[in-house]
């Protein structure tokens, strides 16, 4: 535990020496703050003309609901791709660089066995990427307060779903970050997670949703759906479009939510916890069969 401990803080000093981190952080954090101010002063210029907004219909209280709507909705997806690009990030330096400066070997001179490395490297990862993220969550949650709130839960919501993909990402780079060269574990991730995945999980919905009659067919995605990882899928989106089906009006509630994807169940999040351990334990796999 100590020689865990130990790996763990000198990563993480590591990791705030790196540059990378810190632009995506500071380019995010302004993303955030651009992003609602300008819409706020966009819209309130445009609010400001009787003509300017649905011809002067819409209340001032729906309005700002309305940018809230628009902030979030923006916002979801920023904070998406930027957890996704710290992972990446974290994943390609956490291990490789000390393996490929040699530093590995001074670390492995002293009383730190190679499980204590592999769980040390692990829980600074994972560390190092909820404090960014999180504190990039903080910002937008106070930006919030521009319109007034009301979707935080929302926002929490949508956060948990977005570190927990990134904590699976971050672990496949790792773990093959320690066999191959940082940039090509990067994209051999990216085919896998997000293209292979992506396929698998929108025909294994095309399927239960009926198009594909063929009972084998279905059988045969449904059994490779549970053999990849599973996005998981916060409440947020179909709370945005709930708050947006009551804007309108409530018109056309139930074909608008059918098409919203449903937040993850109990099954789910139970195999991306298993799916995290597999690829914890492909990581200290990999660090025990590297020869340094």
């Amino acid at each position: 535990m100590n020689g865990s401990g130990a790996v763990a803080r000198y990563t993480l000093v590591e990791l705030s020496r790196r540059r990378i981190l810190l632009v995506f952080f500071i380019v995010g954090a302004v993303g955030i703050i651009a992003l609602g101010i300008g819409l706020k002063v966009l819209y309130q210029v445009a609010s400001s003309n009787p003509r300017g907004f649905g011809n002067g219909a819409v209340d001032p209280a729906t309005f700002d609901h309305f940018l809230e709507l628009l902030f979030v909705s923006y916002l979801f997806q920023a904070l998406a791709v930027f957890a996704l690009l710290i992972a990446y990030a974290i994943g390609m330096t956490a291990i490789y660089h000390d393996l490929d400066s040699g530093a590995a070997v001074s670390i492995f001179s002293k009383p730190v066995s190679r499980l204590a490395f592999a769980t040390g490297k692990v829980g600074a990862a994972v560390v190092g990427l909820i404090a960014i993220v999180g504190l990039l969550a903080l910002e937008a949650r106070l930006v919030m307060f521009l319109f007034g709130g009301g979707l935080e839960n929302a926002l929490t919501g949508q956060l948990i779903a977005v570190m927990a993909n990134a904590i699976v990402v971050m672990l496949i780079v790792l773990s093959l970050s320690t066999w191959i060269n940082n940039i090509l574990a990067a994209v051999v991730t990216f085919i896998y997670f997000n293209v292979i995945t992506g396929i698998i999980t929108t025909l294994h919905l095309v399927a239960d949703a009926g198009v594909i009659g063929n009972t084998a067919v279905r059988n045969v995605f449904d059994v490779l759906y549970w053999l990849v990882p599973h996005q998981l899928v916060s409440s947020a989106v179909r709370d945005l479009a709930q708050a947006e089906i009551q804007m309108s009006g409530g018109v056309q509630s139930n074909q608008a939510l059918a098409s919203v994807p449903a937040p993850s169940g109990p099954g789910d999040i139970a195999w991306w916890v298993f799916t995290v351990f597999v690829f914890a334990a492909l990581v200290y796999y990999a660090v025990r069969r590297r020869q340094v």
